[in-house]
């Protein structure tokens, strides 16, 4: 049995590691664990922090933006 912490947000599971090693389909079960208020509210402040920083930088980019490639689970098996 592989144990896999994440959590689900919007109708996605979103692994808290990347998965390697799963080879084809598998059954699996998914047990939903209620966050309690105040670890959603801590969440909920840390983005409201984050995006209040982006908003007062001064911060100049130069450039263009570097398009990013995410591995495919192919990819990463592999490394």
């Amino acid at each position: 049995m592989l144990i896999i912490d994440g959590f689900f947000e919007n109708g996605v599971f979103v692994p808290e590691k990347p998965l390697t090693n799963i080879k084809g389909k598998q059954k699996a079960t998914l047990s939903i664990e209620e966050i309690n208020k105040d670890e959603k509210q801590e969440r909920l402040n840390a983005w409201r922090e984050f995006s209040r920083v982006i908003r007062a930088s001064d911060e100049i980019l130069e450039g263009e933006p570097e398009r990013i490639h995410f591995r495919t689970p192919e990819e990463i098996e592999t490394l």
